[in-house]
């Protein structure tokens, strides 16, 4: 019987069910990002964040790299982001078949906003762990992160 857990010691008889409760996790904190930040929703915030307070933008190829949204997901977001007033596309000065997002005004608002509404969701989920056990949480998310980022091999 082939070990599940290549390279380590024998499969334990209890196994995590991770797959499972890391997506029941990203439902949850969907849903309280949702409740909590009104109209902005996950993958809004996303490019809140990742487009940030540079008034020169970003590119939208980092942004679809950054978030790993497909090219349709990413363009259909910003579609409704910039209907809704939050983003403006700007011909990127760098490539002229490209262009780059800025946050507007109402854009900067709403980041603001999803920041405050990101610490104290952070919060809740540090609430009753020591620093050395959120470290350990840390660096377990980055791995699985980087462990199954796009282009890597994933079926050791």
């Amino acid at each position: 019987m082939r070990n599940e857990f290549a390279g380590s010691a024998p499969a334990p008889e209890w196994k995590p069910r991770f797959i499972y409760l890391l997506n029941l996790a990203q439902r949850s904190l969907q849903a309280a990002l949702h409740d909590d930040a009104g109209k902005q929703n996950s993958a809004r915030a996303g490019i809140l964040f990742a487009v940030g307070d540079d008034d020169s933008g970003r590119p939208t190829k980092e942004l679809r790299a950054q978030l790993r949204l497909s090219p349709s997901a990413l363009s259909g977001l910003l579609d409704r982001m910039s209907r809704d007033g939050l983003v403006e596309r700007r011909p990127d000065p760098h490539d002229g078949r490209a262009a780059t997002i800025a946050l507007t005004a109402e854009g900067q608002a709403a980041r603001a906003e999803a920041v405050r509404t990101a610490r104290t969701i952070n919060n809740r989920l540090c609430e009753g762990f020591d620093a050395s056990e959120l470290a350990l949480v840390e660096r377990w998310l980055e791995t699985v992160t980087t462990r199954f980022s796009p282009g890597e091999k994933n079926d050791e």
